[in-house]
Parts: structure tokens; sequence; C-alpha cells
């Protein structure tokens, strides 16, 4: 055996243990992949060994042609190793395998008719030399398979090196590219510009270099392979992403494996034991639930225990309260350790206190409420009594329903001595009653041996008191409900006392206005009386009519005051009944025996006060006096008197059918002193005054009530 096909036996031997080791660690796609690779090149060094040592023409070309099977193969098996890297988990369709392989057979077939290359194999000192005949445009296309084959797959490794999605990937990938690109160069640069080593010495080269890219395609493999999930490397995960405290313990107790969480919040990294973890009152349950599992565990699997609650104690001596489940650990029929899952309770048991704070504060708040509630009960019904009895029988009611207080007693001081309201018919002893005013002097409740008394006070006064025989001293919420009740009873019972003497003074005073508007009234008709009595001694017709007229004018003055007090109301007059009867007394006084006129009233029903109806009233005065006067020198005719609402203003209406005005009246040149008093009235009404005349005569006052501003 010569030195080249010793080279060759090791080469076939390294590309076949190259070849199947990455199987020992996971049999993917990929390794199958690269399987094929290793067998294609170790097929190719197996058939050279045997060519260097053939002992005639006709085996050494046999060899050689074979060994042409594994070239012509190894680019189209390593494109479709490049594509199952691209391809990742997926797996690659199997028409695509097959068509990559297509041209290889062409050409196989091609080499094994001498279609594509003719060898003639002669010896030379012992070996065995080619020489190659290559036949023109098949071996153009040998060399465009050769080549575009091995640039895809170099192309689609480097792609996938940039493109993978995880770190693995990228790095194998890379290790691939850079291999077996660099041996692809080698091997061209050594087949184009080093033939002065001859063929021996290409061939042999040509298996180093190629055991180099094997080496590093295995390298990759081996060393950067993708990931996939298995149970080993998903419990590791799952042990270490769980927020629980894991600790693992092998069968005699000792740690062998801490979870992130446990480390981070325990404060360690190792512990020797798990009682160096464990707060020491803790240790003997764990212990007794060591041994109780122990004993329970029967058959296959894991046994789990109750859950216990423990205390951690971390590296810096603080505690960890937490829910711990202990679980034990078996392979078969043995038991090789025990799992300790722990759920913190520092949370739980905040969240715990917080609900318990939430209840009590609720608690508190309905309980605040009803008390407001009652509070609020307690004061609408006390102050909506409007007399003493009403007012203790409120309170009775309140104290009994709220506070079951059955007997009690109200009393009244006056005096200085404490007397019994009516409507109660439970009474105390008077030395009862001196010692409880002796209490009620400092305090507002006062509690003596089963007695209860509220103070009805008002600043310094006491108007009076309660008593109740309670049995059973008030708790501090009764206290101040009771002196709620005591200082709205003081407050109630201070104002019914009030409004009893401001209605006193009122119906008394309203008794004396009355009464001055009776006296005012009578004083007016004792000067109405006077002028009449004037007049019967005066002869001239001109003064006479002028007393008369005067006469007039008092008495719808008066005639207001008798209206005043003998109405209701002493603020308001009704408006059409002072002027309905204030005209009739007119037509009484002026209108002649012969003479006929028909008084007719459009009257709203108004109610002004005497501020508006005391001139208004002495308008209405002159105007119908002047009608009855002048209006009618033949004897009969027509009177209107309205009076209008329009909106917040008033229209009074006098019409007549009369002979109308003198042709020279005018508003702003009078003589007369009633036209006079009218149109001064009007301005003082805040009024407009408008006449016309013709076929009778109109006057028109629209005016507004006078509202003077509060005199006290």
């Amino acid at each position: 055996m010569n030195i080249y096909s010793t080279l060759s036996v090791l080469a076939f031997v390294s590309y076949l243990i190259m070849g199947a080791y990455p199987l020992k660690r996971n049999r993917g796609n990929l390794e199958w992949s690269f399987l094929l690779i290793a067998l294609a090149m170790a097929w190719w060094a197996l058939t050279l060994s045997i060519f260097y040592m053939a002992s005639s023409v006709e085996q050494a070309l046999l060899m050689y042609i074979l060994s042409g099977v594994a070239r012509i193969l190894m680019p189209a098996i390593f494109l479709n190793f490049a594509l199952v890297l691209s391809a990742g988990e997926k797996k690659i369709n199997k028409a695509t395998s097959f068509i990559t392989l297509i041209p290889a057979f062409l050409f196989i077939y091609l080499l094994l008719k001498t279609a594509l290359i003719t060898p003639v194999i002669v010896s030379d000192g012992g070996l065995w030399n080619i020489q190659l005949e290559k036949n023109g445009i098949w071996w153009l296309l040998f060399e465009i398979y050769l080549v575009g084959y091995f640039a895809a797959a170099v192309s689609i490794i480097w792609n996938h090196a940039r493109t993978a999605p995880s770190y693995r990937e990228r790095k194998m990938s890379t290790i691939i590219f850079m291999t077996s690109s660099l041996s692809l160069i080698a091997c061209w640069v050594l087949n184009s510009f080093l033939p002065s080593v001859g063929v021996h010495g290409i061939q042999a080269l040509s298996h180093i270099i190629s055991l180099l890219a094997t080496g590093g395609i295995a390298y990759a493999l081996l060393h950067y392979p993708p990931i996939t999930i298995n149970p080993s490397l998903a419990g590791e995960s799952i042990i270490d992403k769980v927020t629980d405290l894991v600790v693992l313990l092998d069968s005699q107790g000792r740690v062998i494996r801490l979870n992130y969480r446990a480390m981070k919040e325990l404060g360690v990294e190792y512990a020797d034991d798990w009682r160096s973890l464990v707060a020491p009152e803790h240790h003997e349950v764990l212990e007794a639930e060591f041994e109780c599992i122990r004993q329970n565990a029967t058959g296959k699997g894991d046994y789990h225990h109750r859950p216990v609650t423990i205390d951690y104690i971390t590296s810096g001596g603080r505690r960890i309260p937490v829910k711990l489940f202990i679980s034990l650990i078996r392979e078969d029929a043995d038991s090789i350790g025990y799992s300790l899952v722990a759920q913190d309770l520092r949370h739980t048991l905040r969240l715990r206190d917080r609900i318990e704070e939430s209840r009590e504060s609720e608690r508190l708040t309905r309980m605040r409420l009803h008390e407001f509630r009652v509070i609020n009960e307690a004061i609408t019904l006390i102050n909506h009594s409007e007399s003493p009895e009403e007012l203790f029988r409120n309170v009775f009611s309140l104290t009994h329903e709220h506070l079951s207080l059955k007997e009690g007693q109200a009393y009244i001081m006056e005096d200085g001595k404490p007397v019994p309201a009516e409507g109660n018919d439970y009474e105390f002893q008077d030395t009862d009653l001196k010692g409880i005013l002796e209490g009620l002097s400092a305090e507002n409740v006062f509690v003596d041996d089963g007695i209860v008394a509220v103070a009805i006070r008002h600043g310094d006064d006491l108007p009076g008191f309660f008593v109740f025989r309670n049995g059973r001293d008030p708790d501090e919420y009764e206290v101040k409900l009771l002196e709620t009740i005591g200082a709205e009873a003081a407050s109630t019972l201070k104002r019914i006392f009030y409004q009893k003497k401001l209605l006193k003074s009122l119906e008394e005073k309203e008794l004396l206005l009355r009464e001055i508007h009776h006296r005012v009234k009578n004083n007016l008709q004792v000067v109405s009386s006077l002028l009449n009595l004037q007049s019967s001694y005066i002869k001239d017709p001109q003064i006479v009519s002028t007393l008369k007229d005067s006469q007039g004018r008092v008495m719808s003055m008066s005639m207001i005051h008798e209206k005043l007090y003998r109405s209701e109301n002493l603020s308001d007059i009704d408006v059409r009944g002072y002027i309905e009867g204030l005209v009739r007394s007119i037509m009484f006084s002026y209108q002649k025996p012969d003479q006929r006129v028909d008084v007719r009233f459009d009257l709203d029903d108004v109610k002004l006060n005497i501020d508006t109806i005391m001139p208004l009233g002495l308008i209405v005065n002159e105007l119908v006096t002047n009608a009855f006067k002048y209006a009618f020198p033949n004897g009969d005719g027509e009177l209107l008197v309205s009076l209008k609402r329009r909106g917040d203003r008033f229209v009074l209406r006098v019409a007549d059918n009369g002979v109308g005005l003198p042709p020279d009246f005018s508003l702003d040149n009078l003589r007369s002193l009633g036209m006079l008093l009218v149109r001064n009235l009007t301005g003082q009404l805040d009024g407009t005054l408008e006449y016309t005349s013709g076929s009778g005569t109109e006057f028109q006052i629209e005016f507004s009530e006078i509202r003077y501003a509060e005199r006290f």
C-alpha cells in the first residue's frame, strides 16, 4: 500500500466518523443531510484508495469512474444540505430534493457512457496516472453545473447566516459558510494554478482541504445546533420563570437547586440544608411532613402532600411567610428527592389586611351613616314641632325607638322649680330631681344609678330637662345623640316661646292699627260733616260748590280707612269694592232729581296698597264728580268707570257720552283745582294722563303701584 492509498483510507474513515458523530446528539434533517455529504466524500476517498492499489488498467479505470460519481453527486448533495439548513424546522419538499439531483444523474450517465470525459490511464513509476480528454459541450455544461450548484449553496448558507432567527443558527451558518467557501476556493486554486504538484498531489491536497471543510461543518453542527424543546430544558425554564419559590432537595434533604425567584427573595445562591432556609420553629413541622410523605408514598409517580404555612428566613434575617407545597419526586419505584414550591404570602397577607381594614371602614361608615340618619331624623322631627306638647311627644318617640328609653318625663322650669309637662304619667321623686339638677349644672347628660337626665339648655339658660329611667349606662354614641336631642329641643322650645310672644305682639299691633284706621275714618267723617254744616250757612253758590267738592274728597279718603280696618289684610285694599262704593257715593251726592245717569263698571279683581289707592281714589273722585256736574246738562247719560291690569301696570278709564270738554280745555293751562289734582296725582303714581273729547269725554290714566322701601 502506497502513501496515497493510505491517505485515502484515513480520509475515508475520517469522513465516516465526522458524518456519523452529529447523529449521536440529534437526528434531524440537517444531520442526515450532512451524513450524505460525508458518505459522498468517503465514497470518493474509498474509490481513490482502491484506484491507487489497482492491479490492472481495467480495475484502475473502473475505480476512477466510480470516484467521479461521488464528485458529480457532491454539488447536488451540498445544495440539498444548504436548502435543509435554510429551511430550519420546516421540511423541504421531496420533489425539490429530487429536482436538484436530476443534473447529477444526467452527468453520471454521461460519465458512465464516456460522453463526458475519456480517461486514459497509464502506469507511472508504480502508480496509475490519469490523462483526461474532455468532451466539448458536455464538459462545459458540467462545469456550469459544478460552479452553479456550489455557488447557489454557498449563497443560501450566507443568506441564512444573516437572517436566521436565533443567534445559534446564525453562528452555525457563518461557520459552515466560512469553511465551505474557503475549501471551494482552495480546491479551485489547487486545480487551476498548481498543476505542478501532479495529479496524485492534487488528489491528496484535495482530501486534506475537504477534511477541513467537513470538520468545520461537523464542528458547527455539534456546537451550535438549533435549540429544540425537550422535557429537561422545559423543566429548567419553567422552574426559573415561575413566580413561586422553588427548592429541590435530594433524598437526604440536601438542597440541590434553587430557582431564580428563590435565590432573589432569600438572598442566597446555594444552601447545604433546607433547615438554613426555614425558621427554626418550623423545622419539626417540615420533618414530620417529610416523614408522612415517605410513609404514604406507594406506587409510581410523585406524592403531593397538603400545603403547610411556614416562614422562610432570608440571608438578612427577614421572614417571608409562605404556603409550602411538598412533592416527592420518584423515578420508577425509587424516591430521588423532594420539590418544595412555596407561594409568597406577603402580598396575600397585605391584601387580607387591606380587606379587613376596608371591611372595618365600611362597617364604621355604615354605622356613621346610621347615626347621621338618626340625628338628622331627630333634628327634623324636633324642629317641626309647633307646641311644647308636640315637642315632648316627638322626643319620647325618638328616645323610645332608637335608645329604648321607655319610662321618662319632661320638666319645665318655672320660678326655678321643675314642673312636669303635660302628657306624661311618669314622675320622679323630688329627691331625685334635686340630684338631677345638680348633675345637669355641670353636664348636658347626667347618668346616675339607672337614671339618665338630658338638659334642655340654651346657652346658660336651662328652660327644662328630660329624665329617663334606663337601667343601663348609655354608650358614647347614645350620649351624643341625647346631647343633640337636648340642644335641638332647647332651640325649638325657645322658638315656640318666641313665636307665641311674636304672634301675641302682632295681634296687639294689628288691633291697634285697625283702631287707628277706624279713628281716622271717624275723624274724616267729622270733617266732612263740619263742611256740610258750614255750607248750610253760606249763601254764595260757588263757595257751597267748593265746600261740597272738598267734602267729597274727604269722603273718598275716609272710605279708604274704612276699607282698611274692615279688611283681613291691612296692607292691601280691594279696589273694585272701593271704587264702586266711591262712585255710588258721588252719584248720591251730585245726581239731580230729574237726572238719570246709567253708571257701568268694568273693574278687574285688583288689590293695591294704601300708598297707591289714596291718590287713585282722589283721581276717581275728581273725574266722576266732574262728569256728574258738567257732562249731562240735559239730564240723561251714561258713565263708564274701568280699571284693567296691563302687565305690571294698570289703566284707569272714566268715560261719558255727555257734551264734552270746553274748546279751550288744555292740560298745560288748567284753571280748575280738580283737574290740577288729577294731573299732579297722576305724576305721583308715575303715570300718564290722556283725554279725548267730542261726542262725550274720556280720560285714560296708565300708572304703576307705588312700592315704597321698608320703613323699619
